[in-house]
């Protein structure tokens, strides 16, 4: 999985900005800081539960919007410490 220059903000607030990174396939990978650094935020796009206001993610070479809900979730899994309430 990838990211290229993403930016997500809520309402006003930028929490992520001009994030480029890649996670290695197979590899474990942690997110460490603060409360409230955006690393929640950054998983739920990463799973396509919040979508970018720019950037691109990646998952199997291909721009995550454009991928089936089928094929991500072959390829994808969340396990959430509470209930995920849906963008909106």
């Amino acid at each position: 999985m990838e990211s290229q220059n993403l930016l997500i903000r809520y309402d006003n607030t930028t929490i992520i900005e001009d994030l480029s990174l890649s996670i290695p396939k197979g590899k474990i990978t942690v997110f460490v800081g603060a409360n409230g650094c955006g690393k929640s935020t950054l998983l739920r796009s990463f799973c396509r539960l919040l979508k970018p206001q720019g950037g691109d993610i990646f998952l199997l070479d291909n721009n995550i919007h454009s991928l089936s809900s089928k094929r991500i979730a072959q390829q994808l899994a969340i396990l959430p410490q509470g209930p995920i309430a849906p963008e909106g």
